[in-house]
């Protein structure tokens, strides 16, 4: 237990004290004599009025007292959970426009289909910290590491394709989530990449981001979206950046396969964490101020009522 506000307790002893005196100077007689008086009995309810009431003042100054230090409890919170740090780096080249996804409500286009996926997979990992990396011709960061995933969700919402250019540039990709990723002091490191296409574009070559990130200890999971007839990416490549990065290479070629992609995923990357500095803070001061209330109303029942002074 501790106390937010202890000089407060001061307070009850400075007004008990001011009221203490001022009570004695009140009683002071302002007859010169005051013996005749004495002989004049004291009926029950005058001899317990000033003592009753002198303990309901106490008792009133006291809870306030107490209740405005703000008495607490507070316990430190050791959790251990399991959490990641992921970027992912999606596809927004032209092709990713094609409707061969095949899904419960027929042909979806596959950035539709990756877009609702991956909102999924984001609201399921309440404790990682995902960012987000977009690519076509140029590749551009749309969100750091965060875990604010309500904005994530909404930004991937208003993802269009073409908006980064029609080309593809998975390195350059790659380059800007390593970028984003790789100081991060955690041993859970990783880049989903999401393509269906053919690196053209870019300064950076696929391989050479993979290297770099097998140096800095960052996997790159790969995955190769499309079907039908329009299934043009390297695949290739894409195995060979996962098993350079010790990542793992997936095809999905409809929409229940990458739904399955992301849940495999999601078994992947975990690594326990420990937060020190969540604290839990209880109050107390509640009870403290009912109370005073009800010593309050106590107070002025008798004093209006059985103890009431009469001339």
């Amino acid at each position: 237990m501790s106390l937010g506000f202890p000089l407060i307790l001061l307070l009850p002893a400075i007004i008990l004290a001011t009221w203490l005196w001022r009570h004695k100077v009140s009683q002071a007689a302002i007859y010169p004599d005051t013996s005749e008086l004495a002989t004049v009995p004291q009926s029950l309810k005058l001899a317990l009025r000033t003592p009753l009431f002198l303990i309901l003042t106490c008792a009133l100054v006291l809870m306030l007292g107490i209740a405005g230090s703000d008495p607490r409890q507070v316990t430190q919170i050791r959790e251990d959970y399991k959490s990641r740090n992921i970027m992912i780096a999606m596809d927004l080249s032209r092709s990713m426009s094609f409707l061969d996804f095949a899904s419960s409500s027929g042909l979806l286009s596959r950035i539709s289909a990756v877009k609702d996926v991956t909102r999924e997979f984001i609201d399921s990992r309440g404790q990682d910290r995902i960012g987000l990396v977009v690519f076509g011709s140029a590749a551009y960061l749309q969100s750091p590491l965060t875990l604010d995933h309500e904005l994530l969700r909404e930004m991937i919402e208003r993802l269009e394709v073409g908006i980064a250019g029609d080309a593809t540039a998975i390195g350059d990709g790659l380059g800007i989530a390593l970028k984003r990723i790789a100081d991060v002091p955690s041993p859970s490191k990783a880049i989903i990449l999401i393509t269906d296409g053919v690196s053209n574009s870019g300064q950076v070559s696929p391989l050479k981001a993979a290297h770099v990130a097998k140096d800095l200890g960052v996997k790159i999971h790969t995955i190769g979206v499309g079907g039908g007839l329009h299934l043009d990416y390297d695949e290739h490549t894409l195995r060979e950046i996962a098993d350079l990065t010790g990542g793992v290479y997936f095809n999905a070629e409809d929409y229940a396969g990458l739904k399955s992609v992301y849940a495999e995923i999601d078994k992947l990357e975990q690594s326990k964490t420990r937060e020190p500095n969540k604290v839990h803070v209880e109050h107390y001061f509640a009870p403290f101020a009912v109370a005073a209330m009800i010593l309050y109303l106590l107070y002025l029942l008798l004093f209006q009522t059985i103890l009431m002074k009469t001339p």
